[in-house]
Formats: structure tokens, sequence, C-alpha cells
């Protein structure tokens, strides 16, 4: 049996044509390990790079990368290109000689969030998955001009006018979550959250019973102030799904 160990290796991945950035954080071990997929945001200032960390300390891999025309990647940035730069990454992920393939999970924050559960609703591959403050639900959230003119500063290829468009032809997730009922499923999210409120996931709650919500009461949206909490809840649950 192969013996991994502990590293950080850069990695590339093409998505529809674009070479997309990420790392992966390769966990020490006797044989495959368990993996996730860390997927961030818009545009992606916070990368959440600490849960890939504790993963790494917990024998886990961890494979981040970075979407269509954010922090480097080619192409333009695109919210509704999010999913298959995610398919992308899960299947370079799976390429990797140390990744178990029967144990491989999805973690998704924010944007990332919806992308996450759009994939793992139709990929049986994904074992578990943790949604991070996720949007769950684009109709009843509309993009505010000045945060699209403020996300286009730092995105490529796109236009505020360009978001808005993209942002109304989200797809809904209402009627693609039915496949996650038969699997486990991490909810976190911050009652001081300002841009989605626990009133903002009460419908994926009642949608899916099988579902675990954690609940930060001081957390925002980045949880700036409880990052300790943040990241021991994922980790210990994700390795209660599988173990080490």
């Amino acid at each position: 049996m192969s013996r991994f160990e502990a590293g950080l290796d850069g990695v590339t991945l093409t998505s529809e044509g674009c070479k997309l950035l990420g790392g992966f954080y390769r966990a020490a071990g006797e044989g495959p390990r368990p993996t996730a997929v860390l997927v961030h945001g818009t545009p992606g200032i916070e990368k959440h790079l600490d849960i890939a960390y504790g993963l790494r300390d917990l024998g886990w891999n961890c494979l981040y990368f970075h979407f269509r025309g954010s922090w480097g990647s080619e192409g333009s940035f695109s919210f509704t290109g999010l999913a298959d730069d995610t398919r992308a990454a899960l299947e370079t992920a799976l390429q990797q000689p140390s990744v178990d393939p029967d144990r491989v999970f999805l973690i998704g924050a924010s944007m990332g969030g919806y992308a996450a559960l759009l994939v793992g609703a139709a990929d049986p591959r994904i074992r578990a998955l943790v949604s991070i403050c996720p949007l769950v639900e684009p109709r009843t959230w509309e993009l505010p001009r000045d945060m699209a003119d403020h996300l286009a500063n730092m995105l490529s290829g796109v236009t505020s006018q360009d978001l808005l468009r993209q942002w109304r032809a989200l797809q809904p997730l209402s009627d693609r979550l039915r496949p996650l009922g038969s699997r486990p499923l991490l909810l976190v999210t911050g009652d001081k959250d300002e841009l989605f409120p626990p009133s903002h996931y009460t419908g994926l709650v009642t949608a899916l019973p099988n579902l675990q919500w954690a609940r930060a009461e001081e957390g925002d949206h980045a949880f700036s102030t409880c990052r300790t909490w943040l990241v021991r809840t994922v980790t210990d649950w994700l390795v209660a799904q599988c173990g080490g």
C-alpha cells in the first residue's frame, strides 16, 4: 500500500477550455485518503483555506480552485458557469493518486455553496456535502446593483450588467435537491449573516429532513469572529461521516 506524505501542490484544471488555478492539500497516510473539494464564493475573498489545513491535519486531502475569471484563472467569470467549474474540480480531485474515490465530499460556501448543492445533487459519487451560508433560492434574493458593480471590479471578462443578467438566469434549486435526501448534508450558517439570514433556509430545511443545521449566533457571512468554531464544526462532522 502506498504511503503519502503531507504537502501542498499547485494544480491546474480545465473547464470549458479555460485553465483554472488551485491547490491540493495532500494528507499524510497509508493508502488513498478521504478528500474534500472546497468551493469558495464570489469573488472569493474568503477562501476558507483554514478548513483545508484542518482537514489535512486530520488525514484528509482537500482541493480548492478558482472559478473562471477569478484570482488568475482564465476565461470570463459567469454565475451560470459555477457548476461546470465545480464539476471540473471534482474530476481533477478524482485523478489524484492519493484520493479514495469512495470517500469524496463537497464543501461549498455562499455562491460556492449553491454550486456544490447543484453538483452534489446530480452526482452520486459525492458521499456527503457541507454547505456554508449558501445561496439557496436566487428568485428570493435580488443581487443589488452596487454589489454587482463591486464584484465586476474584481472579476475578469464580466460587467455588472452581465452579472445582473446572469443572476436572473440562475437555476432554482427547489426542484433539483431531491437526490440529496438520501445523503448526509450539513448546513452551517450565521445568525448575523448580512446577506442570507436564517429565514433564507426555511425551505431547504423543510425539503431535506436529513439535513443537520449548525448555527453560529455571532456569525456573519464570513464567520469573521468565529473561524475556530467553523473549522471545528465542519471537520468534526466530516470525520464523523467516514473517519480519517
